[in-house]
């Protein structure tokens, strides 16, 4: 039997030993109560029909046996007189009792033990006193306490097993979603989680299996990215290696030493290129106010690019277009880092595309937010790719690099709370594109 099943037994027998004590209680209080009112009520209506009766001059013995009257006794100026036949049980009832002292209703119980209800109707013919024997506390409370306990063991003989199967029922579910999940802490994600059972267990089941794909994609990107490292650090590696070992061998004249060590600088200068990009993202995941923002002129922001990618454009002949709106916008954000973005965009539709091309840089107002494009004629990217490209492990096989560039670009975007995406087609082109919303820049006033 499951630990479930188990708590579920515990939690029903408890609930049933709560109702039981609930109806002992009101048995015992609130039954006794309204049983010992009707009671009292039956000896008013008895005493008002025997006052009649007697007034009249008519018989009473009627009323006393439907209101099964144990005893009936007129007190006047201090005499008693029983009304009912049997005189030597009245008397022994009343025996010790200072009739003229009673309340006109009450309980009095006997020197033998016996409890006994009275009604004490005060009348111009004297008090008339009815007494009745008060069954309820005693044959009526051990028969309902019987019938009880009979229910309490009926209920227990019968919620036990149902509840069995009730638990197995919900646990094999659970019990089902419990291997899945050893099965992914093992690393293996083709789990068998189809659970239909219209609650929440199956809504779980659908998440357990939502998180098996992501985690099986982010491991194998994770698998991607530590090969991806090691070839991009073994590279330069082996230069620097086999280079040092050259100019260690002295088998280079001077000026070949030279070239050996501009090279090997320059593949320092890579790896340390890498390390940054690991660091820098590492830094931004892990922050949430790292930026410093403040507000800039947008226009003289991106008229540096001009200046900054001269040499590469001159390098394969494209042309940098670049297309702002009017002077005086000001925008709020971190400027160095906004910078790495549009320089990272720039940077990748140089490199991807062809000689003799046009890469554009333009900025366009689109109501309530601003929005800033970089569009090239290059290679473009698959659709395949596409949602993957903003990824930390993800790399373009034609890259030639990491592809940590976008990955930093999309947690930059993120922090600022810029909303951002790519369009592209495989060989035409590709426009990466972030929104700048109307409570992040303004006009700047004359």
């Amino acid at each position: 039997m499951g630990k479930l099943t188990l708590r579920l037994i515990k939690y029903f027998i408890g609930i049933i030993t709560l109702v039981i004590v609930f109806c002992f209680l009101s048995v015992s209080i609130f039954l006794s109560f309204f049983y010992t009112s009707m009671q009292y009520n039956d000896l008013k209506t008895a005493s008002n029909q025997m006052y009649d009766a007697m007034k009249n001059g008519s018989e009473y013995s009627d009323v006393i046996s439907k209101y099964e009257i144990s005893s009936a006794i007129l007190l006047k100026d201090g005499e008693v007189n029983t009304l009912t036949s049997t005189k030597m049980g009245t008397m022994s009832i009343i025996k010790n009792v200072n009739l003229q002292k009673l309340s006109i209703k009450g309980k009095y119980v006997t020197p033998n033990e016996e409890e006994f209800l009275y009604y004490n109707n005060n009348t111009d013919m004297g008090d008339i006193i009815l007494l009745k024997r008060n069954s309820f506390s005693g044959e009526y409370m051990r028969s309902t306490y019987i019938i009880l306990a009979v229910i309490f063991l009926v209920a227990l003989l019968i919620s036990i097993p149902m509840v069995s199967v009730l638990g197995k029922k919900l646990t094999k579910p659970i019990l089902k979603l419990q291997n899945a999940s050893l099965d992914i802490t093992k690393g293996n994600f083709n789990i068998d989680v189809d659970i239909n059972t219209k609650d929440e267990i199956e809504d779980l089941s659908k998440s357990i299996k939502v998180m098996a794909e992501t985690i099986e994609k982010k491991n194998t990107m994770q698998r991607d990215f530590i090969a991806n490292v090691s070839h991009d650090f073994k590279t330069p590696l082996s230069v620097i290696r086999n280079y040092s070992e050259a100019i260690y061998d002295d088998i280079l004249n001077e000026d070949e030493k030279k070239e050996f060590l501009k090279d090997i600088i320059k593949e320092v200068d890579r790896l340390n290129l890498l390390v940054v990009d690991i660091l820098e993202l590492s830094k931004l995941q892990g922050s949430t106010d790292i930026l410093k923002k403040e507000y800039f002129n947008l226009s003289e922001f991106l008229l540096d690019f001009k200046s900054a990618f001269r040499m590469k454009l001159e390098g394969k002949n494209i042309t940098l277009n670049i297309k702002s709106l009017d002077s005086d916008i000001e925008i709020l954000a971190d400027g160095n880092y906004l910078y790495r973005i549009i320089y990272n965009f720039i940077d990748n539709a140089i490199k991807f595309s062809k000689e003799d091309s046009t890469v554009e840089l333009y900025v366009k107002d689109e109501g309530r937010d601003i929005k800033i494009s970089v569009r090239d004629k290059g290679i473009g990217i698959d659709n395949n790719y596409i949602d993957d490209i903003w990824k930390r492990y993800y790399k373009n096989k034609t890259s030639g690099g990491m592809g940590l560039g976008l990955a930093i670009c999309s947690e930059i975007l993120d922090l600022h709370n810029f909303r951002y995406g790519v369009i592209s087609k495989s060989g035409e082109g590709a426009e990466f594109f972030f929104f700048i919303p109307k409570e992040a820049f303004k006009r700047k006033s004359s």
